[in-house]
């Protein structure tokens, strides 16, 4: 889930905002404290579960009886 979050909010941050065709335009808003607010909000779960941003274990492995 964090690899799609990063995912869009690199594409939010990279893609143009806005576009023209036969004199008509659109613009597009660049909101993208969303996504940051749910990237940490996962970053935090997933620290409180263990688990480090490269996706190993912080404090060792889980054993699963």
């Amino acid at each position: 889930m964090r690899t799609r979050l990063m995912a869009s909010l690199q594409d939010r941050l990279a893609s143009p905002t806005s576009a023209a065709h036969n004199g008509r335009s659109v613009q597009y808003q660049q909101n993208v404290a969303d996504i940051r607010k749910e990237i940490a909000a996962l970053s935090e779960e997933l620290e409180a579960r263990g688990v480090g941003v490269s996706g190993g274990a912080v404090r060792g492995p889980i054993y699963i009886v």
